[in-house]
C-alpha cells in the first residue's frame, strides 16, 4: 500500500517530468490524497468538502454528500488538521476545500489518478492502485486497530455489513499475530508438571497405554 509519509517524495518525482503548471498543484494534491486515507471517504465525498464542514472544535468532518444522500461524521486526525491548515494558508480555497479549475466545480481525479499509479509503479506496488484503495486501507487498518465492525461500516457509510466485509483484507502477519484466548485467563502460571520417576528397570512410573496415545 502506498504510504502518506511517503506520498510527497514519490510525487514530487513525478512532478519534475511535467510542465511548470503542475507544480503548485504539489501540496493540493498531497493533501486530496492524505485526506482519502486519513478518512476513508469516497473520492467525490472528499471533492465536495467545504471550508465548513471540518469541525476543529469537535475534531470531526461533516460529510455533507455520500453516497444515497446520506450525511455523516468521521473523526478528525490531529496529523489531517495540520495538513489541512497549512494547505489553506497556501490556497486559501473560497468555498469549496479542494475546488476545480473551473469556479464552482469539483476537483477532478486525472490529476490525482496519474499521480497515484505514478507513486504506485515507483513504490514497486504490482497490484492496481486507485484512489478507492485508501478507502479499503482506511478499513482494513481500522480493523487491525480493534475498531468492531459496526464502528467501520458506520464510518464508511455503508448501509450493510455484507458491503463492509468486501473492504477488510487481514494481513497475514496480523493474522498470526492474534493471541490465543488461553493468554487472556487470568491466571497467573500454569501448574507445572514434575517427571515421572525412573523405576530400576530404566523405565518411567507411568504406565498409561500406548494405544490411548
Amino acid at each position: 500500500m502506498v504510504v502518506t509519509n511517503n506520498l510527497d517524495i514519490v510525487v514530487r518525482q513525478y512532478m519534475r517530468k511535467k510542465p511548470h503548471e503542475f507544480y503548485c498543484n504539489l501540496n493540493e494534491q498531497r493533501t486530496f490524497i492524505t485526506t482519502l486515507y486519513a478518512t476513508g471517504m469516497r473520492f467525490s465525498e472528499a471533492a465536495n468538502l467545504r471550508i465548513e464542514d471540518i469541525d476543529s472544535k469537535r475534531m470531526q468532518i461533516h460529510i455533507t454528500h455520500g453516497k444515497g444522500a446520506k450525511q455523516r461524521q468521521v473523526p478528525l486526525s490531529p496529523r489531517l488538521l495540520k495538513e489541512l491548515r497549512e494547505y489553506w494558508i497556501q490556497y486559501k480555497p473560497p468555498s469549496l476545500l479542494f475546488p476545480g479549475k473551473k469556479p464552482g466545480s469539483t476537483y477532478c481525479d486525472t490529476s490525482i489518478l496519474k499521480a497515484i499509479k505514478v507513486s504506485a509503479k515507483l513504490a514497486k506496488i504490482k497490484k492496481n492502485v486507485t484512489p478507492h484503495t485508501f478507502r479499503h486501507s482506511y478499513a482494513t487498518g481500522l480493523l487491525e486497530a480493534g475498531v468492531d465492525l459496526l464502528t467501520i461500516s458506520r464510518l464508511l457509510g455503508h448501509a450493510s455489513f455484507t458491503t463492509t466485509m468486501i473492504y477488510l483484507h487481514c494481513r497475514r502477519e496480523h493474522l498470526i499475530s492474534v493471541p490465543s484466548p488461553l493468554d487472556w485467563l487470568p491466571v497467573k502460571q500454569l501448574p507445572t508438571y514434575k517427571p515421572a520417576e525412573e523405576n530400576g528397570s530404566g523405565e518411567t512410573g507411568d504406565k498409561t497405554n500406548s494405544s490411548q496415545s
